[in-house]
């Protein structure tokens, strides 16, 4: 059962910064994820003898920017938008009470590029976005690569 923490309040979103390769976008929302596909290992017996050391695989992943950082977005990539390749990271910090200096952690998304563009305009008083799906090669979750050394491709960061 949790403890009841009035001092140390949960991270929000708020206290994220996305930065897309040099670049701190301001969005408004991420999302992201990575597995690992397992196989079964069956032969002439009624039970799988075990699994295969699996495939490792990211998700394609999705941003939503507002109308001025998607503009600067694709400034930025001129017409090589869907040819360059770039990294993604997702830092958060915890902040007590509006004081810096908390434990920092970070998701880097390594050798992403961008697979989707989209627009859903409506009216309201919202503030127009754009959607963006890109797909990563893999995962550092909290600066963890998700393989051992050993198993990561050559060149791998």
């Amino acid at each position: 059962m949790p403890k009841i923490d009035t001092k140390d309040p949960r991270l929000t979103f708020a206290q994220i910064k996305i930065t897309v390769d040099t670049t701190e976008i301001f969005a408004k929302s991420i999302s992201y994820g990575d597995s690992m596909d397992f196989a079964d290992v069956e032969g002439n017996q009624q039970m799988s003898a075990g699994t295969t050391a699996g495939v490792y695989k990211a998700d394609e992943a999705s941003i939503e920017l507002y109308l001025e950082e998607y503009a600067a977005l694709l400034d930025a990539f001129k017409d090589n938008f869907y040819r360059t390749t770039f990294k993604v990271t997702v830092a958060y910090e915890y902040q007590l009470a509006g004081i810096t200096g908390g434990k920092m952690k970070a998701d880097e998304l390594v050798a992403c590029r961008w697979t989707k563009r989209a627009a859903n305009d409506q009216s309201g008083a919202d503030g127009l976005t754009r959607s963006l799906s890109f797909k990563p090669l893999y995962i550092k979750a909290g600066g963890h690569n998700p393989l051992p050394g050993a198993a990561m491709p050559q060149g791998a960061q």
